[in-house]
């Protein structure tokens, strides 16, 4: 049985008594500690890393190869789209930079009341973490067309190949939540629930400072942007270039994003959290562009594009000419 709020399965982590919790869930005494031997998965992952006498957390690296990674699928398909590797290099350097700063501001307008108002100068020290993915989305959008604008490149085919990364990014950047054990806030008892041991984990805790076993939202989402990074690999070969690839991601990340987002328990203003009200925006704009690109009423010819680019020959002057 699931629980929406709070961790009714009972404190199963070690020194706990387990009477309370779930009764399908097995567990074995170990030197006085209650130890669960199937029914969940148990992450003893600590959040930082000890280089020597430095102390590193391992977000910073997972979040650098999830850009890298998607830098690096722009790169593979820009030919679908229309462009070269180098319009990529271009673009992707104002797209990185505008990420930063967007995830960075929404999270801050977010957290201003409990966190920013009483010291605004933490609000610009990213190091110490924080932020919203909804952010960088939006940022990194808004700089990589303000570049292809800049360059001359046509936004649609940019947007389209862009989706890829940024899809790309977002699935291994949820490696560092699965890692600090953030979003895992609904109880669960499902075999697949994540039980966070280690004593400076990020996991929520319940009321006595105990660990729980608990969705694991991040895993959740994770999953999802790969199979929509499949989804949109086999649709940039045959939509690419038009901006239909781009409005397809849209969609299906906001949906995916709003169901899953009830599985992490975020601040609520009215019955949504920001990232579902951004989401429901973002969704809905996207399904109202890809009605009309179904119905022809946005165009998805890409040749004039293409042939402006010399990456299709000009037609054959008429013989009778």
């Amino acid at each position: 049985m699931d629980a929406r709020r709070g961790p009714p399965l009972g404190k199963i982590c070690a020194g706990h008594s387990p009477g309370d919790g779930p009764q399908r869930t097995r567990l074995l005494t170990l030197a006085g500690e209650y130890r669960l031997i199937y029914g969940l998965i148990e992450i003893p992952w600590s959040p930082y890393l000890e280089v020597g006498p430095l102390t590193l957390r391992f977000y910073g690296p997972i979040v650098v190869a999830g850009i890298a990674a998607g830098w690096w699928i722009c790169r593979r398909y820009a030919h679908a789209v229309g462009i070269t590797v180098d319009d990529v290099d271009a673009i992707a350097l104002w797209a990185i930079i505008a990420g930063i700063v967007g995830t960075r501001a929404l999270h801050v307008i977010d957290k201003w009341p409990e966190i920013y108002a009483s010291d605004p100068l933490l609000a610009p020290q990213i190091w110490r973490g924080g932020g919203a993915i909804w952010g960088g989305i939006i940022g990194g959008v808004a700089g990589g067309a303000f570049a292809a604008w800049r360059h001359g490149i046509y936004i649609p085919a940019v947007a389209d190949v862009g989706a890829l990364g940024l899809i790309l990014g977002q699935a291994i950047g949820r490696l560092a939540n699965v890692v600090n054990g953030e979003h895992t806030r609904v109880a669960s008892d499902l075999p697949w629930a994540f039980l966070y041991t280690n004593p400076a984990t990020l996991a929520a805790r319940d009321g006595s400072g105990a660990t729980f076993p608990a969705h694991p939202a991040h895993l959740y989402e994770m999953l999802a942007d790969f199979l929509i990074l499949a989804v949109l690999i086999f649709a940039i070969s045959r939509w690419g270039g038009s901006g239909r690839v781009f409005a397809l991601y849209a969609f299906a990340y906001s949906l995916f994003r709003f169901l899953i987002t009830f599985l992490r328990q975020d601040e609520l203003y009215g019955p949504f959290s920001q990232a579902q009200w951004i989401a429901v925006v973002i969704g809905l704009a996207a399904a109202l562009a890809l009605f009309l690109f179904w119905t022809g009423r946005l165009s998805t010819q890409t040749t004039h594009w293409r042939r402006a680019r010399g990456l299709v020959p000009p037609q054959n002057p008429d013989p009778s000419d």
